[in-house]
C-alpha cells in the first residue's frame, strides 16, 4: 500500500509539473517589444468581452482623485454637487493617503493620463451601483474604446478585486493581473 501512494504522489507531481510548463509557455511573451500585451488570439477574445456594452451611459472627466477613484460630471450639469463620485469596480490601487503605498502615486498618474479632466468617457453598472462610502461603482470605457478598468489591472498599476456581486468582467481582470504578474509590470516589478 505504501508504495501505491508513493507512486501516485509522483504521479502526480509530475501532472502537476507538467500542467505548470504547458501554461506558462502559453503566456504572453515580452520579448518582441509588446510591452506585455497579450497575444492576438487572446487580445481579440478579450476586446470582443470587453468592448464597451450599448447600455453605456456618457460623462466627463470632472477629476481623478487617485487610481480608483474619479468624479464624473452626467450631461448637462455644471455643478459640483452634480458629480458623480466614482470607484473603479474589479481593481484596487495602491492608496496615496494617508500613506504613500509603492506605486499609488504612478496608478493614480496613469489614470490622469488614462482620463484627463474634461474628456469624455462612457460608463456602465453592475449589479450593486454603490459602496459602503457611497461611491457609485462603475466599469469605464474610453471615448476610444478603451476599457480603463481593465487597462490599469494589465499594466500593473492594479491589483484585480472580486467582491460579489460585480464580478461581470472577473475572468477578464483576473487573467491580466497574472499577466502583469508573470511579466513583472507595473508595481509586480517595481514594489
Amino acid at each position: 500500500m505504501k508504495l501505491f501512494f508513493k507512486i501516485l504522489v509522483t504521479v502526480l507531481v509530475i501532472a502537476g509539473v507538467a500542467y505548470f510548463v504547458l501554461t506558462q509557455s502559453q503566456l504572453p511573451s515580452t520579448e518582441g517589444g509588446n510591452d506585455g500585451a497579450i497575444d492576438g488570439t487572446q487580445q481579440s477574445q478579450q476586446t470582443s468581452r470587453t468592448t464597451r456594452p450599448s447600455n453605456a451611459q456618457e460623462a466627463t472627466v470632472a477629476f481623478v482623485h487617485d487610481g480608483d477613484t474619479l468624479y464624473l460630471q452626467p450631461p448637462g450639469t455644471t455643478s459640483r454637487s452634480d458629480e458623480i463620485t466614482v470607484r473603479l469596480i474589479g481593481l484596487d490601487t495602491p492608496e496615496i493617503r494617508p500613506t504613500v503605498e509603492c506605486y499609488g502615486i504612478e496608478a493614480r498618474d496613469y489614470l490622469r493620463q488614462l482620463l484627463p479632466q474634461g474628456s469624455q468617457v462612457w460608463y456602465a453598472y453592475d449589479l450593486d451601483h454603490k459602496d459602503p462610502y457611497d461611491r457609485t461603482l462603475l466599469y469605464v470605457w474610453t471615448s476610444s474604446g478603451e476599457f480603463v478598468n481593465l487597462e490599469l489591472v494589465q499594466k500593473g498599476y492594479a491589483t484585480a478585486l472580486k467582491i460579489a456581486p460585480n464580478d461581470e468582467y472577473w475572468p477578464e481582470l483576473s487573467a491580466a493581473e497574472s499577466n502583469a504578474r508573470t511579466n513583472s509590470l507595473g508595481m509586480w516589478g517595481n514594489c
